[in-house]
């Protein structure tokens, strides 16, 4: 109770302006519907444990990205999400170039700043070896506003470790604690800097300006050492299918993350569909309890109404969603009905007998099911937004609800 009343407070500031206007003489206001919403994302507890969402990989001013960290985060709440992750690139902040001009700065010889990416492999000798940027004082400051403004989101400390694209890579840092102690121009010292920290590596956008998502020779050896903990399935609004076997195959930790650089509302905000994000079934909503899911491989990838993972997790996520109900039978067809019901939030585009039924969020549809007369039986049904591996549909058995 006293949480929603201090969060309710939160949302009510947002009015204390307007009010202040209106008893100003001459002042009319032009709408009194002022108190902002948040986009409310419904899943479905599946197996005992509850979905929460989850943007892994979002930037800010601070790299190369356009909003400040506080507007990242309140976008990422408004956007219905439960846990976002600042990573900020940690070698290179272009953003950093407009400011050192705009602002002018001087050392104590009279010079001004200048900026300097951080040295990586192959990299000119002009470049630094060391940070400039204190991103942890970046956390902190938008650690310190989540907790000012009251909002129950979950702040992941993280930083994403970019390398030349076709040899190397992006990576991410997730849960560290020290992000000043990662860098070192050998990624892989920093990957192992990371895991010292207890931190999670994630492989992002395997096929950012590279032809393929195979393993490069650079990449198999970092795979080899056991330095990759998860991957990005899917980034933004591309998908890569052949990233699901490796993860099956190799036990890594399957996502799916924005990567947002601009506003959500830019890309998503008109597109009839959520921003992409990670489904996390986790038993409670505390960092431990998350980094237990992910470490579990209890994720589901969304992107553009698709939904991509685990074949069992599609079917028991689909079966948790929806409620399955017998209409009734036709002994001469061989038919029985059923009434298909979604409880969530999500779409699924059901095929069945060469037709397509596309279950929209709380609605109801009904199939007629052709089957050998038993009484009951459950139907088989594909899901073709969803994907598991080698690009395939669930074919998913649906349970009745009784």
């Amino acid at each position: 109770m006293k949480q929603n009343f201090v969060f309710l407070t939160f949302l009510l500031l947002g009015i204390s302006t307007a009010v202040a206007q209106e008893n100003i003489p001459d002042v009319h206001l032009t709408s009194d519907i002022v108190a902002a919403r948040r986009t409310e994302i419904i899943l479905p507890k599946v197996n005992g444990y509850t979905c929460y969402k989850a943007d892994f990989h979002t930037h800010t001013m601070f790299s190369d990205a356009d909003l400040t960290p506080k507007q990242r985060i309140r976008e990422a709440w408004f956007d219905g999400l439960d846990i976002v992750c600042l990573s900020d690139h940690l070698e290179y902040r272009r953003q950093e170039q407009m400011l050192l001009n705009a602002l002018a700065p001087y050392n104590a010889d009279g010079k001004p700043h200048t900026y300097r990416p951080a040295k990586i492999e192959g990299a000119t000798n002009t470049h630094t070896t060391r940070i400039t940027c204190d991103y942890d004082a970046v956390f902190d400051e938008a650690k310190a506003f989540v907790e000012r403004s009251l909002l129950p989101i979950m702040l992941v400390k993280g930083i994403e470790m970019s390398r030349e694209p076709m040899n190397y890579g992006h990576f991410s840092a997730l849960f560290v604690k020290d992000i000043s102690a990662i860098y070192d121009p050998d990624i892989k010292q920093a990957m192992r800097n990371v895991r010292a920290q207890g931190g999670l590596v994630i492989h992002n956008h395997p096929a950012y300006r590279r032809t393929t998502t195979d393993k490069s020779k650079q990449q198999q050896e970092i795979y080899d050492e056991g330095l990759i903990d998860g991957v990005e399935i899917v980034n933004d609004l591309t998908f890569y299918p052949k990233m699901i076997r490796r993860a099956v195959e190799e036990d890594l930790i399957m996502l799916g993350a924005s990567d947002i650089h601009r506003t959500t509302y830019e890309i998503y905000g008109s597109q009839g569909f959520y921003r992409t994000m990670t489904f996390i079934l986790a038993k409670e909503f505390s960092e431990k309890a998350i980094r237990e899911a992910l470490e579990k491989r209890r994720t589901i990838a969304y992107s553009g109404n698709q939904l991509m993972g685990e074949e069992r997790l599609l079917a028991d996520f689909f079966n948790a969603a929806v409620d399955c109900r017998i209409l009734g039978h036709e002994a001469k067809r061989g038919l029985t009905f059923y009434k298909l019901s979604n409880e969530s939030s999500i779409v699924f585009r059901i095929a069945y007998n060469s037709a397509i039924y596309e279950l929209k969020p709380f609605q109801t549809v009904t199939i007629g099911y052709k089957n050998d007369g038993t009484k009951g039986e459950e139907p088989t049904l594909t899901i073709e937004n969803m994907w598991h591996i080698d690009y395939q549909h669930p074919n998913i058995k649906v349970q009745i609800d009784k």
